[in-house]
């Protein structure tokens, strides 16, 4: 398909869905989101591709939940008392399903039935806004983040994802399965689209650019890239609806945060600092 001059990715969703967002809108809401020390960039998307170069995210700790606080997702010691050991063991399971290294835009259909399962994973206290906050961070190309933000800009309401009211005729469970499969649709459809997208951003955030080489994928997935033109774009609608000026469409763009801003920083026995 050839590039177009817009993103629709709720398109045929019912109720106030957000609709068709201008490509060149949703650059600059993504240039201001990756360059802004208060949004998730640095603490969740820059940490996040070093925790997993480091190997944190190969198992699921009783703390691991903690990591959705990075994208504001408000756990607390409540939900972390509740993430028993059985409850871990399910949750590990279902993102062991789920193809490590695949994007959710190349996976058969029996692929993204593994995708919507971790999404629709719960436990009391945490539902998808939490724990797609978490999942993603080990599924990054394949796991969508599925906040209330997210779930308004494809028409429900915005605490849909995690009660079990009745939707336009979808249960809860059912609305998760249908924002991931037209996810996995957009991003199938228009490529191009999304490269465009890229092309426009990675001058201003090189983190962004396209993969280096076929072996190689790009340090954040088009999945994620998405996610930020929804959240963001739902973001300005509401503080506009609030009479209130757009959060990040036309905001001064910041400068670059290097993914170096955010590596760790090791321990050194005394007097050893190779430094």
């Amino acid at each position: 398909m050839t590039p177009t001059a817009a993103i629709d990715v709720t398109a045929g969703f019912a109720g106030e869905a957000l609709g068709p967002v201008p490509i060149d809108e949703a650059a600059n809401r993504i240039r201001v989101y990756c360059t802004s020390r208060y949004s998730g960039w640095a603490v969740y998307d820059l940490a996040g591709i070093s925790a997993r170069a480091a190997g944190l995210f190969t198992e699921v700790s009783a703390w691991s939940l903690l990591f959705a606080n990075a994208l504001n997702g408000r756990v607390e010691i409540t939900q972390l008392a509740e993430f028993n050991r059985a409850l871990r063991r399910e949750f590990a399971d279902r993102i062991g399903s789920v193809p490590a290294d695949q994007d959710l835009h190349s996976m058969t259909e029996e692929e993204v039935e593994t995708v919507i399962r971790a999404c629709q994973f719960k436990f009391n206290g945490a539902w998808a806004p939490r724990i797609t906050k978490l999942g993603a961070l080990y599924r990054p190309a394949a796991i969508p983040v599925l906040d209330g933000y997210v779930g308004m800009a494809f028409g429900y309401q915005r605490d849909d994802l995690s009660i079990t009211v009745q939707r336009f005729g979808l249960n809860r469970q059912q609305r998760i399965a249908a924002i991931v499969r037209a996810l996995a649709t957009y991003l199938h459809d228009h490529h191009e689209t999304m490269a465009q997208l890229r092309a426009l951003v990675s001058p201003t955030v090189p983190e962004l650019a396209a993969a280096p080489g076929p072996q190689q994928p790009p340090l954040i997935p088009d999945l994620r890239l998405l996610d930020i033109v929804i959240w963001t774009a739902m973001d300005d609608r509401i503080a506009t609806r609030a009479g209130k000026s757009p959060k990040w469409l036309g905001r001064p763009v910041g400068a670059h945060i290097p993914s170096e801003a955010i590596a760790p920083e090791p321990i050194y026995p005394a007097g050893i600092n190779p430094r």
